[in-house]
């Protein structure tokens, strides 16, 4: 903490955003020291150049607070960083010593960082004066699509907690109460949450020493802070809470304050009225028209699992009538209708090495009972051969596909395939009541490039190959 600091200047716009600085000192990051950096922030750096100048102007990474976003010569601030009392500021060009530089930091940034350290300071203090809890982590993330902070606290809250504490901060700023600095100078190492100093008692959230510098908002919280701030309260504007959850031993918090927070609460009202105007309701009446359409899904869904139950009894009786049929007129004399020897068998015979799938495949007898008809793109088909039958059921899931396999390997003397639509190819649930499935996928890999995995008694995965290979896998492989 750099006491007469300028990034400590609050309200600041337009041409007070930049200063022309001399540049004290230089240093060239050494390879390890480069290796570091982009390893801990990201990016790609041909050489990486840190600078000391002559005042402190940039707010450097501290307390749960980004460094100032901004430029120096024209080139990007990647990072400032306080060592040791001195500021070290971070660019990828070769600028050099005792030359003076105009030094831009950006104001809005800075800004809504100030919004939203202030707020953070007025929850916590109700917190702390309301809860026997200790704020045990804050970050700050202003830049980006997703701009929040995150608070922890070592104990939880309830949604009427949280609700109260949430319109407790807003009066805070509606108050428009003054957000204060106060200095203490040598201090000595103190480890405990909470100092009192004269008649001075803060928070703090680690031990410090030396000068310390307090934030102070009557009535409500005082800090030690090294974080920029506002002047008053009202100029947070507003404050809310975005999401709430466990957190090992406590909670986690994310929040959002100021403009980005009136910019987030705007979007999500568009979005709002948006899904109310889909509703045909008004969006106060969002709550009930949702649980409204959510009973209707429901009713459908249970609508759906009956006629997919029934629609499974169909089938089976189906299979097992044809089954049936030709198993008898095969026992009557009737010819099969493919020769005996599949593909899987003929190459297995040409060849003196054998895998063990090529071989287990290549001795079953091959009975050539055909079921239904060649698999088409279409809501349902099925096709199938000796003991395997393909399902294929263009509107179902894998969660259903796996319902549907369970219930007709137990009840089938088969093995079932089913099958459901991808955007390439299909999405594979296979399963059998004595044959090990894992072996059958071990041969749909070789012929049907199928990926997956699964139990013996059922597999699952994805194969991307089309239904004329299905087909002919059923017709020449099997």
């Amino acid at each position: 903490m750099i006491k007469e600091a300028l990034y400590y200047q609050r309200g600041i716009r337009g041409k007070e955003a930049e200063k022309e600085l001399l540049i004290l000192e230089k240093r060239e990051l050494s390879k390890e020291e480069k290796e570091e950096f982009i390893k801990k922030w990201g990016g790609s750096y041909s050489s990486l150049f840190c600078y000391r100048l002559s005042e402190p102007f940039f707010y450097p990474e501290g307390g749960g607070q980004p460094c100032d976003r901004g430029s120096i010569a024209g080139a990007e601030l990647l990072f400032v960083e306080e060592k040791e009392g001195e500021l070290w500021h971070y660019l990828e060009v070769d600028l050099p010593e005792g030359e003076k530089v105009l030094c831009k930091f950006d104001a809005d940034f800075r800004r809504w960082q100030s919004e939203n350290h202030s707020a953070e300071h007025i929850f916590s203090g109700l917190v702390t004066g309301r809860f026997p809890y200790k704020n045990s982590g804050f970050h700050m993330e202003c830049f980006g699509e997703n701009p929040h902070m995150t608070v922890d606290f070592d104990g939880e809250f309830s949604e009427k907690e949280l609700e109260e504490l949430e319109q407790g901060v807003n009066a805070v700023i509606r108050k428009n109460l003054p957000i204060r600095e106060i200095y203490l100078e040598g201090e000595e190492e103190n480890t405990s949450s909470e100092r009192k100093d004269g008649n001075i008692s803060f928070r703090q959230k680690k031990a410090l020493e030396g000068d310390i510098r307090i934030i102070e908002i009557p009535e409500v919280d005082s800090c030690a802070c090294c974080g920029t701030h506002l002047s008053f309260t009202g100029e947070i504007g507003v404050f809310t809470i975005l999401s709430y959850e466990k957190h090992r031993k406590g909670c986690r918090l994310t929040m959002l304050a100021g403009e980005l927070a009136f910019l987030a609460l705007e979007k999500k009202l568009k979005f709002l009225s948006g899904f109310a105007q889909s509703l045909s309701r008004p969006w106060t009446e969002i709550p009930e028209a949702f649980q409204s359409l959510q009973e209707r899904i429901f009713a459908k869904e249970e609508e759906k699992r009956g006629i997919l139950e029934a629609g499974i009894s169909l089938l089976e009786e189906k299979i097992l009538k044809e089954l049936e049929e030709k198993r008898k007129g095969i026992e009557d004399g009737e010819k099969p209708e493919r020769p005996e020897r599949t593909e899987v068998a003929r190459e297995v015979a040409e060849r003196p090495e054998r895998t063990e799938v090529a071989r287990e495949v290549a001795e079953r007898p091959a009975k050539m009972l055909f079921l239904g008809s060649p698999l088409k793109d279409r809501c349902f088909s099925y096709y199938g051969k000796n003991q395997y039958i393909f399902l294929y059921l263009s509107d179902l899931g894998v969660k259903d596909l796996q319902k549907i396999c369970d219930r007709l390997r137990r009840s089938l003397p088969l093995s079932l395939i089913c099958l459901g639509k991808k955007e390439e190819g299909f999405s594979v649930v296979a399963g059998s009541r004595e044959e090990d499935m894992r072996a059958f996928g071990k041969l749909m890999g070789e012929k049907l490039s199928f990926r997956g995995g699964g139990q013996k008694e059922m597999i699952q995965g994805s194969s991307v190959k089309g239904f004329e290979e299905m087909n002919a896998f059923i017709e020449r492989i099997l």
